[in-house]
């Protein structure tokens, strides 16, 4: 229930400093993955799916670590472990889709939606770690772009 509550209200978000949020972002990256599954295997078309996918979860603790990196460097090991959290929103990205899908607007708004509500959950933005995650965002829309 304190999961949910994070995901909604800042106060209960800045208050999380467990580890185990990093479980938190894997699950969310493999529910999107799972939400795109068609898109994905068009995406990764003559390869190998499940060794795509591991790599991809490689890829998102590499980028996810390189973040609370960054932030404990800046703000402190305490908010560094909650960063993780802020891929939580992303859970909601295939309804996100469904619902822009039945409105006729594209679907690739949904990872903008959903990176919009994480920007509205973190505290204080570091200008650093703002720039990195805007920077990654930047490189998700060019692939989803031509997804959906």
């Amino acid at each position: 229930m304190r999961i949910l509550k994070s995901l909604f209200v800042r106060d209960a978000f800045l208050k999380v400093e467990e580890p185990w949020s990093f479980l938190i972002a894997l699950i969310t990256l493999n529910m999107v993955v799972i939400g795109f599954w068609r898109n994905f295997q068009l995406t990764v078309l003559g390869t190998n799916l499940p060794v795509k996918c591991i790599e991809l979860n490689v890829l998102f603790l590499i980028y996810m670590f390189l973040l609370c990196g960054l932030t404990s460097l800046r703000l402190g090991v305490r908010r560094a472990v909650s960063l993780p959290l802020l891929f939580f929103p992303y859970i909601f990205t295939p309804v996100y889709a469904a619902a822009l899908a039945w409105f006729r607007l594209p679907k690739a708004l949904a990872f903008t939606i959903a990176f919009v509500h994480s920007i509205l959950l973190e505290g204080e933005h570091d200008p650093l770690v703002l720039s990195v995650r805007i920077f990654a965002y930047g490189g998700l829309l060019t692939v989803v772009r031509y997804w959906i």
